[in-house]
């Protein structure tokens, strides 16, 4: 695969991803993964400080709560950079 192909491909990418934020699903989605965050964090402050299995899951719940969000919003800009380093070698 050239790189302009893995630029297209990159870019193609990161307009699904876009496109799924902004549709219904992606946002009921992205808003179940904060709901698990908050659920998690307030069992945390509640959680018994000695109980570090009970911890360690809560904090991997947040963990994978925030990933969820964190991957589709760097395809997102992944993409991005595709296209303006794309445009930029068409110009040359």
């Amino acid at each position: 695969m050239s790189a302009t192909d893995e630029l297209i491909a990159s870019a193609e990418l990161g307009e699904e991803a876009k496109k799924f934020l902004e549709g219904d699903l992606g946002r009921v989605l992205v808003g179940l993964a904060q709901q698990e965050i908050d659920l998690a964090h307030e069992a945390l402050e509640i959680a018994d400080p000695v109980d570090t299995e009970a911890i360690r899951g809560l904090q991997n719940k947040i963990k994978v709560g925030r990933w969820f969000t964190e991957w589709l919003n760097q395809l997102v800009a992944e993409g991005e950079q595709a296209i303006h380093v794309y445009k930029q070698q068409q110009e040359i």
